[in-house]
């Protein structure tokens, strides 16, 4: 299999679109610009800028304050410095480098993040656990954190182009997370026969222009994907109230027109079309229309035992169309078809069979609480009379959550504390979810398989969206350790921490990107960690994720996670003390920065 794939990696034909040369990059960065904010911990090797010229696919999207690169934000460090504009323009993206990439040998990793994410801050833990372990590791930046999925899906095959022309190799593994996988399930469904529609510039210039899929992927790993689409904007429509600025606002609106006094009075309105879902009336966020779906879970606004908190602003006609009581919305049925049907499209197409796919899914709907995100943004909104509210009351509405099903993992008593103090927030509870995916779409796997590829395996893991990226045994630690040092304020991060160590979704990721031929393992072996010692073991349990599916033995982890936050523990920093240039701690740091981190920079 893996040589009829490198025989048809040098079939010939575009390497990319006309406009793309992977033999160069624009621009070359190996300064401070590798590092964090504080220049403190080198993240790449080097960084560079490439541009995708052609004019018939990409356009200039449009940004606000709060999608625009700015080059002293913590989470983004350097992405403006690097594009020369906090304003890129499409076609533009960089390449970041592992710091190891001059000595490291096997398959390049190339990381795909999701949307309003880069590379420096969601995949820099694993990309940094992977380079340690001595795998080539890449990863894209995309110009736009919200852009449209073709032109990222054709960013991706720039990319795998460049990477192949670097390092020699005829094909990479890919590793994508959120919105970011389904560019990646675009490209590699991209085949003379697909169908891509004409709603939109992009959709007809990716059927001419886009590269077809050349056999260049050996593995595809999906995080978090929604391949059975997402309709947050649209379920918790209490969340607009967050999007109601247009320079400010962090997530799409599903509402067209906001009426501060009451539909009756419509002369007092707030236009919200630069911040919908719709391409007229301005684009701020044109990729998030076409991973919209319908989802089988009842409304929150028709759900009585949410008490207050079902009180989600004119819920009916949000989703479904109309005037409500105070806004208009076009409805989701009308966004999806905006989006061309994107997804529906992308099951009729079909990955490529020679592809081996994975999927790793989350069911926690708990997020540490940073205000950069997107899901805080939202959730904050929806959730903003609980900001106030003590234990008991978080407590009897997971309590219901639990009891009704809609959550399929149980919830520590640090936890709800943690709630309550604000340190962590609720995400989607309206059925079992990793606070933004419900778990249905993000294991809706059977999309990618029309030609007949497979899923080699699903590992799903009690943590949230973000979480996914950061759980190791070493990771955990740490935050158990946090939480004993200060248990007065830090108490819900035993809990986080415990089911780091329990996931420990780094080594899952390791294990099943590791070659063959080379064993990767022997370098994992002596690699960081724990991860490995535990992995063995993780690993094993892992393989029979038919617990995981089902969702209910987690919760059992819970219980035991709630009565002794450190059970099976005792060797989980183990790796921390290895032979590696301290690669585990310094995984562990950032990963630990990201998950406690409150503000942005």
């Amino acid at each position: 299999m893996i040589a009829l794939l490198a025989s048809l990696a040098f079939a010939p034909g575009a390497l990319a679109t006309s406009g793309f040369d992977a033999t160069s990059a624009g621009a070359t960065f190996t300064g401070s610009e590798t590092w964090d904010q504080g220049e403190t911990v080198q993240l790449w090797s080097a960084i560079e800028r490439h541009q995708d010229s052609d004019r018939t696919l990409f356009t200039d999207g449009e940004f606000n304050a709060s999608t625009e690169w700015q080059d002293n934000a913590a989470f983004a460090p350097w992405i403006g410095a690097c594009f020369d504009t906090g304003t890129p323009g499409g076609g533009t993206f960089l390449l970041h480098q592992g710091v190891h990439a001059a000595t490291a040998s096997g398959t390049p990793i190339l990381f795909v993040p999701g949307a309003g994410d880069n590379a420096s801050r969601g995949f820099v833990t694993m990309a940094t656990k992977m380079d340690w372990s001595g795998r080539p590791v890449y990863a894209i930046t995309f110009a736009h954190p919200h852009g449209d999925v073709f032109e990222q899906a054709e960013i991706v095959a720039d990319a795998i182009a460049r990477v192949r022309e670097v390092t020699g190799a005829t094909q990479v593994d890919l590793v994508s997370h959120s919105k970011g996988g389904i560019a990646v399930a675009v490209y590699l469904s991209h085949h003379a026969g697909a169908e891509w529609g004409n709603a939109s510039p992009q959709s007809r210039a990716y059927g001419s222009v886009g590269t077809t899929y050349r056999g260049d992927v050996r593995r595809s790993v999906f995080i978090a994907t929604p391949l059975g689409g997402i309709d947050t904007a649209f379920r918790w429509p209490l969340g607009n109230l967050g999007s109601l600025t247009t320079d400010y606002a962090l997530a799409p609106s599903s509402w067209r027109t906001y009426y501060p006094y009451g539909t009756g009075t419509p002369a007092w309105n707030t236009d919200l079309t630069a911040q919908d879902f719709f391409a007229d009336g301005g684009d701020l966020f044109p990729g998030h229309r076409q991973i919209l779906a319908r989802q089988d879970y009842a409304l929150p606004g028709s759900l009585p035992w949410l008490g207050a908190y079902s009180l989600q602003t004119d819920w009916y006609t949000s989703y479904e169309g109309g005037y409500g009581y105070y806004s208009f919305s076009d409805g989701i049925d009308a966004a999806i078809e905006d989006g061309g049907d994107l997804l529906d499209r992308l099951a009729n197409a079909g990955v490529d069979p020679r592809v081996e796919l994975f999927v790793l899914a989350g069911e926690n709907p708990l997020m540490p609480n940073g205000v950069e995100d997107i899901l805080v943004g939202l959730f904050g909104e929806t959730w903003v009379d609980l900001a106030t509210a003590g234990a008991d009351e978080w407590a009897s509405l997971l309590a219901d959550a639990v009891g009704e099903g809609l959550l399929s993992v149980g919830v520590t008593r640090d936890e709800v504390q943690g709630l309550a103090t604000g340190d962590l927030i609720l995400g989607e509870i309206s059925g079992p979810s990793d606070g933004l995916v419900f778990l249905t779409s993000s294991t809706a796997s059977d999309r990618l398989l029309a030609r007949g590829a497979t899923v080699e395996e699903t590992y799903v893991v009690n943590l949230s969206h973000l979480d996914l990226l950061y759980a190791s045994p070493i990771t955990g630690q740490l935050l158990v350790d946090a939480a004993a040092a200060d248990p007065v304020e830090d108490a819900w991060m035993a809990a986080v921490g415990a089911r780091y160590i329990e996931a420990d979704t780094l080594g899952w990721v390791e294990r099943v990107l590791a070659d063959e031929a080379t064993d990767t393992g022997g370098d994992a072996d002596t690699d960081t960690d724990a991860d490995t010692d535990t992995d063995s073991d993780t690993d094993t349990d892992t393989d029979t994720d038919t617990d995981a599916d089902s969702g209910g033995d987690d919760s059992g982890g819970d219980t035991d996670i709630d009565g002794d936050p450190t059970d099976g523990g005792s060797n989980a920093c183990g790796g921390c003390a290895t032979g590696s240039g301290g690669s585990g701690l310094l995984v562990a740091g950032i990963a630990l920065a990201l998950t406690t981190r409150r503000r942005r920079a």
